[in-house]
């Protein structure tokens, strides 16, 4: 005789309606968070650039007045 072995079964696959709603919900929001970080990080990168062009003509003018003087 073979010896049969007890098995638990697993409920985690038994995901209700709701559950699956919340789900899709959340991974919807990361997906709306995610792509407002992106815009943000890009106005980011515009905003330093002109701040560095900005210190580069007023470095470059400095330059130029104690060159003249």
């Amino acid at each position: 005789m073979k010896k049969q072995s007890k098995r638990k079964t697993c409920n985690c696959l038994n995901v209700t309606k709701a559950k699956m709603d919340l789900i899709l919900y959340e991974i919807k929001q990361q997906r709306k968070d995610i792509n407002d970080l992106k815009q943000f990080m890009n106005k980011s990168k515009g905003t330093i650039s002109v701040l560095m062009f900005l210190a580069g003509f007023i470095g470059v003018f400095i330059w130029g007045w104690n060159y003249i003087k």
